[in-house]
């Protein structure tokens, strides 16, 4: 009786995925993958099919595809600093989330991917800023050297040798001289 109840439940949701005859409960999932910049719009479509069908083939149901645009990363990915951001959620049983994880860590065009329960991911205000593309023929040229150093005269331009050498005076001393305070050191060593 409880399982017919529950069953119920779950059709009038929306929440299930049938599959002959056995019934699993599917929980919402979004994915936040990147592709890096050097892809062209129509490679990036042939990506995000891709990855549609990686979901799809783990009896994935996607709800949206969302494009957020293309934003510089905070640190080189495989030799790419900019990237396509793209979310897609989904509704799988979370049995399968292990094998779309997988799925996507072998994927080549893939940089980094991120899968998270929907009630994990807090909402769809993004407060990202978009990536504005650097015109590096027209630029200046700048003196990284300058922009390094602190106002002011460089430290080791003030230092003067003749000025630090004519504080300390050192005695002549003759041979003979020489050699008996060099004795004399020895002896003492040896005393």
């Amino acid at each position: 009786m409880n399982f017919v109840v529950v069953l119920t439940t779950l059709e009038r949701t929306g929440n299930v995925s049938g599959l002959d005859g056995f019934y699993f409960m599917s929980t919402p999932y979004e994915l936040l993958y990147i592709v890096a910049a050097t892809y062209t719009d129509e490679e990036l479509s042939q990506i995000e099919s891709k990855v549609k069908a990686l979901l799809e083939k783990q009896t994935a149901v996607i709800d949206s595809i969302t494009r957020l645009g293309k934003f510089r990363f905070a640190y080189p990915i495989n030799k790419a600093r900019h990237g396509h951001y793209i979310q897609v959620r989904f509704s799988v049983e979370p049995q399968a989330v292990p094998r779309i994880e997988a799925a996507l860590r072998i994927t080549s065009e893939v940089l980094r991917g991120l899968l998270l329960r929907l009630e994990e991911v807090g909402g769809d205000k993004f407060d990202l800023i978009q990536f504005t593309e650097v015109n590096v023929e027209n630029r200046e040229p700048r003196d990284d050297r300058a922009r390094r150093r602190p106002t002011g005269e460089h430290p080791a331009k003030k230092f003067k040798p003749s000025e630090a050498l004519k504080s300390v005076v050192i005695p002549e001393l003759s041979a003979e001289e020489l050699e008996k305070k060099i004795d004399a050191a020895l002896s003492e060593e040896k005393a």
